[in-house]
């Protein structure tokens, strides 16, 4: 069951943006230089100035095809880019050593990264990005070469990542096949993230496929069980990488794509990532789109983003959306809204807590204010918290209001504990949690 899924977590930890590379013929060898348009090698004096001349000089009659159709800098040397101090030139100068990679000068390239790496002048970024053009030059070479960076096996994953990333985007069916040829573990996992991020820059169809039939085959081997959470996570980062790719052709593309999915984690994890992104750029139209698949367990993390988005930005709003969502999700939203509304006007959520009727959603909403307000003022809060109609809601709402009242005035809330309606058991828990310093969970 492990096949396809073992380690894909450690993904949450990479953050390589999306780099297209080139694949541009440059000379062999360190010291070799590009001629410029008019035939002359360019020294390595002025970087600056070539920096910012180098569009225009690249199409000077004379220069090579390559040049004129990218306008890149020319007279690019290893040695140039070894030898520069100025950090925005000797970045302009990697690129454009990337930009023009050959597999024949790939190895000395990442010899002399290695040893910068050495030296203290290499954070990891330039070597993924470089991995990632040599991987689209030579997939294997690429992934041989992360076995000779060291230090922990976390740092050759990410390394390997950007490798497969390259060469799956160059030639998904030779990635994938040497992916399918591994053993399950963890170099494995590591790489289905290369392989999905690099199809999804090329053919995000072919990157949706790719996982729906990696899901399709855990599931026939039975994958399930203690292992679920981190499959989850790790689906995620896949489909975040398709959802991106989705996204940069239209926002119109990408909800197409993921309600053209079928239901389950897959589409609730499309519907989440493109529903966070949506709700930045036009918070009103992607509310409009969530509220239509708001009555699908798939669509239930989504709701959850549009409400916090819109909290942001107007929580009345929010609460008043939330309102027009079915049964099944209104809490989850409404719990997001009113927590947003109370740090920005406490007695205005107050108000509109009592309009509301009982139902799951006054209780989510009720629990979400007292929790929220439990510092600022306990007493209140503690009084919002017993007019919980669900009994285990009110119970866990009582216990975090009182957590927090005995970090703030011990004495205070002691003398309420025996009044609050909780057993003698949960009454302690409070007091011991609080000594603990578990007065307010994680995320509140």
């Amino acid at each position: 069951m492990n096949k396809f899924i073992i380690l894909n977590v450690v993904w949450v930890f990479v953050a390589v943006g999306a780099f297209y590379l080139g694949k541009n013929d440059k000379p062999n060898g360190s010291e070799a230089e590009i001629s410029d348009g008019g035939g002359k090698n360019r020294s390595s004096q002025n970087r600056s100035s070539q920096v910012r001349t180098s569009s225009s000089e690249g199409g000077k009659e004379g220069g090579s095809q390559n040049a004129k159709t990218n306008g890149l800098s020319q007279g690019v040397t290893l040695a140039q880019y070894q030898r520069e101090t100025d950090a925005l030139v000797a970045n302009k100068l990697f690129a454009d050593l990337l930009l023009t990679l050959k597999a024949e000068n790939a190895r000395e390239v990442f010899e002399a990264l290695l040893e910068k790496r050495k030296n203290g002048g290499e954070n990891g970024e330039q070597m993924a990005f470089f991995l990632e053009a040599w991987g689209k030059l030579d997939g294997e070479a690429a992934l041989a070469a992360v076995e000779e960076l060291g230090g922990d096996g976390r740092r050759r994953g990410f390394a390997s990542i950007s490798a497969m990333k390259g060469w799956a985007s160059s030639d998904p069916t030779a990635a994938r096949a040497h992916l399918e040829g591994l053993e399950a573990g963890f170099e494995k996992g590591m790489l289905v993230q290369g392989v999905v991020s690099g199809m999804a820059s090329v053919d995000p169809q072919l990157a949706t496929e790719f996982v729906l039939e990696m899901d399709e085959a855990r599931r026939a081997e039975g994958g399930d069980g203690g292992e679920d959470r981190w499959r989850g996570y790790a689906t995620d980062r896949q489909m975040e990488a398709i959802a991106r790719a989705q996204m940069q052709q239209g926002m119109p593309q990408a909800t197409a794509w993921a309600e053209s999915l079928p239901d389950g984690s897959i589409k609730s994890s499309a519907f989440d990532r493109v529903a966070e992104n949506f709700a930045q750029s036009d918070p009103a139209a992607a509310a409009e789109w969530v509220k239509s698949h708001a009555d699908q367990e798939y669509a239930e993390r989504a709701v959850r983003e549009v409400s916090e988005e819109l909290s942001r930005k107007d929580p009345a709003a929010a609460v008043s959306w939330a309102e027009e969502l079915p049964e099944a999700t209104q809490a989850s939203a409404m719990r997001q809204s009113i927590e947003q509304w109370t740090r920005q006007d406490a007695e205005a959520a107050g108000q509109y807590l009592t309009t509301m009727e009982e139902s799951a959603s006054r209780d989510a909403a009720v629990s979400s204010f007292a929790r929220t307000l439990d510092r600022e003022d306990p007493v209140v809060a503690a009084e919002w918290a017993a007019s919980i109609s669900d009994e285990g809601t009110r119970n866990e709402t009582l216990q975090s209001v009182g957590r927090s009242w005995v970090q703030t005035d011990a004495e205070a809330a002691k003398a309420w504990l025996p009044n609050s309606g909780l057993s003698e058991e949960a009454q302690a828990e409070v007091i011991e949690s609080a000594a603990r310093g578990g007065g307010r969970r994680p995320g509140r």
